[in-house]
């Protein structure tokens, strides 16, 4: 018997959580909101991977269903049923415009989700199609035939969707920026100039960009062929590229910004005063690893790269680099995320780093990973470790740089890039040592664990375990949930054994926004991170 999910019960839920009024009075200038991010965005959404590509990707593309705040609501598709088994799921779309004035149809979700899969393409996110069946097969050149994959629009406004197997999370995960529409039109005739610019491109969610300034600003507009269009408060929303956290917070204290992030030499004095909102937003960093290169066979050794881990007092690190803002990471998956019926974390508690450092642990590890490689002195290893400009992978890095010169005695360099500099060589594998970040496409802990199933593309370390890969498929295809979360377990476990990746902090945000902002959404779960779609001022002077 088929389960129909349909947009009536959810829209009455989703207005109800989401409807504020705007006064009759307001004028245009009162209903501009701005704020800043770091850096340029990606906006070919078969491309996107980084934080402020979804941001702005959200406001002005919507998938079949629009993830906002934690939950799953109607988007593109106003209905859906899903089969008994769990393995079919058909999506009815509603009467919806591009920006263009053409229809949104099934035929331009087909082809978006089949050109994510698309090997040629090379996106970094394709991996998140590997639900569908044959996806994988596709993406991987096994099979050549676009036509085997489990996408088929069944006319205009009927998709359905194939999964390998039952997926807890994939109605959550189409609502994340892989699977927002392209349509089919423009990518072919712009080809790799498409969403380059402004008039590169065209519009299904609920705004447009009316003028993108490149590295300096995206002045976005209320759509008015959304078909949400009046739930939409802002007129206008205007974001600034400024990779200064210290300039934006300044830009906020003048009046020109309407929310900021606190950068962290002014945590103290904003929670003295009483201004500052926390949250924490499921974001991880981490110390990735290099392991392919030749020159520096340490580093594809897993005792050494745990001594690494072990070598740093993440406590102390984070009192000095964040004032305290922030929460060790002892392990990989989040606090915040879920699991069976409670956080992943409370059912299955575990530590593998200690908050502060274990120097005769580190030390040990050390001596047996020089042994390994053949080092006798530890002031013969060098490491360069790469970070970029914007805060969080800089700050307090010569922190990280101290602990491990003084507690293993090797030689530890810092190069400072820029945060695309970042991704295109992490992409390349262009680095030795990196500390990165990762958030979550979806409230579930593969969302983390699949990450490190890839040794290419966005990963690029070099690490594959086919044990690992092994655990992480075994999940997903794994249809009693509480069954499938003890085996991520293991895999969280065993991936932290074999020493692919050293966690560092599970970041927490201190931020602050004028009072008449109201509805600004900071999540700690998946999605756009801030969320602006439903939020309104209301009451500026």
């Amino acid at each position: 018997m088929l389960k129909k999910l349909t947009a009536i019960l959810l829209s009455m839920l989703f207005v109800a959580s989401i409807l504020t009024g705007c006064s009759d009075t307001a004028t245009k200038s009162s209903n501009e909101l701005v704020f800043s991010i770091s850096s340029e965005p990606t906006l070919d959404p078969q491309l996107a991977t980084d934080q402020y590509s979804i941001v702005v990707g959200n406001a002005v593309f919507e998938g079949l269903v629009r993830y906002y705040d934690g939950k799953v609501y109607p988007g593109m598709a106003e209905k859906w049923e899903v089969s008994e088994d769990k393995k079919v799921y058909t999506f009815h779309l509603r009467d919806a415009k591009w920006s263009d004035g053409s229809k949104v149809t099934a035929y331009d979700f087909e082809y978006s989700i089949k050109r994510l899969l698309d090997p040629k393409l090379a996106s970094g996110y394709a991996y998140q199609g590997y639900y569908i069946l044959n996806g994988e097969e596709y993406n991987n050149g096994k099979i050549n035939d676009p036509n085997l994959v489990g996408v088929k629009a069944l006319d205009e406004k009927t998709l359905q969707i194939t999964l390998k197997s039952p997926t807890k999370y994939f109605e959550s995960l189409l609502g994340f920026i892989s699977f927002l529409p392209s349509k089919k039109e423009y990518v072919e005739k712009y080809g790799e100039k498409y969403a380059a610019d402004a008039d590169k491109m065209v519009y299904n969610g609920p705004f447009i960009i009316k003028e993108w300034k490149h590295e300096q600003e995206i002045v976005l507009e209320k759509n008015p062929n959304y078909w949400a269009k009046d739930k939409i408060k802002l007129d206008k929303v205007r974001i600034l590229i400024t990779n200064d956290p210290n300039t934006a917070y300044q830009m906020f204290e003048n009046g020109e910004l309407d929310f900021a992030d606190v950068p962290t030499p002014l945590v103290e004095q904003v929670k003295k005063e009483g201004k500052g909102l926390t949250y924490m937003d499921s974001f991880e960093y981490f110390i990735r690893f290099n392991m392919k290169r030749q020159d520096k066979p340490y580093l594809a050794n897993e005792n050494f790269r745990k001594a690494i881990g072990f070598a740093i007092d993440r406590e102390n690190y984070i009192n000095m680099a964040f004032k305290g803002i922030s929460k060790p990471a002892t392990r990989y998956i989040p606090p915040t995320i879920s699991g069976l019926e409670k956080k992943f974390a409370e059912e299955f508690p575990y530590e593998f780093y200690p908050k502060n450092a274990d120097v005769a642990k580190a030390k040990e590890l050390l001596n047996k990973a020089m042994k390994e490689v053949g080092i006798t002195d530890p002031s013969k290893i060098s490491i360069e470790i790469m970070v970029d400009d914007s805060s969080g992978t800089r700050d307090g890095v010569e922190a990280i740089q101290d602990m491990l010169v003084r507690n293993l005695g090797i030689k530890v360099d810092i190069k400072i890039v820029t945060f695309k500099e970042r991704l295109q060589r992490m992409r390349s594998g262009d680095y030795e040592v990196m500390i990165t970040r990762w958030g979550p496409d979806y409230d579930d802990p593969m969302t983390y664990l699949d990450y490190w199933m890839i040794s290419e593309g966005m990963i690029n370390s070099g690490w594959t375990d086919e044990k690992y890969n092994e655990l992480c498929e075994k999940a997903k295809n794994e249809t009693d949930f509480a069954k499938r979360n003890e085996i991520m377990f293991e895999a969280e476990k065993y991936l932290l054994e074999k020493g692919a990746v050293v966690p560092l902090y599970f970041r927490e945000r201190l931020w602050v926004k004028k009072d008449y902002v109201k509805d600004l959404i900071r999540t700690f779960s998946s999605g756009s991170d801030p969320d602006f779609i439903y939020a309104s001022i209301e009451g500026k002077k």
